[in-house]
């Protein structure tokens, strides 16, 4: 069975490219929080300037890189299974997609906001919709190819 992407394959760009405008606001918050806590680089948080901050400051300031450090860590086996999910059942990835970003956006607030602990809501729905996308794509690959 031949997979023709059709004009609804649009919803999964569009969750594409919001996953990655909101990996790059991430990546930017650690600029900011390089500029407001003075960390510059090639300090990742375990440097001579960062120990130059109180450990309030430290914490935070590493609370911020390790979101956006998470985020670059999954970013890409997430947008190939959104892709591959979204070859076969776009809308549903779409979804998947947006569900990925709430979880992504609850993770953050809650790993800046109270530290490691605050994060898994946020680390649970994100990991719900990455699971969905995989299945979707993996069970859409197995019945029109195994199965056929």
């Amino acid at each position: 069975m031949a997979i023709v992407i059709g004009s609804n394959f649009g919803y999964t760009v569009f969750a594409a490219i919001g996953i990655t405008l909101q990996c790059f606001v991430a990546a930017e918050s650690v600029s900011s929080a390089r500029k407001k806590y003075n960390v510059n680089y090639p300090d990742n948080g375990g440097g001579r300037y960062s120990d130059k901050l109180s450990d309030e400051d430290w914490v935070a300031f590493n609370n911020i890189k390790r979101t956006s450090d998470n985020y670059l860590e999954q970013v890409g086996m997430v947008l190939v299974a959104l892709v591959l999910a979204g070859l076969y059942q776009p809308k549903l990835a779409a979804s998947f997609g947006a569900v990925y970003m709430l979880g992504r956006f609850a993770y953050t607030r809650g790993y800046v906001a109270g530290g490691a602990e605050k994060r898994l809501y946020g680390a649970y729905i994100a990991l719900f919709a990455f699971t969905g996308m995989v299945i979707t794509a993996g069970y859409n690959a197995f019945t029109t190819t195994i199965l056929a």
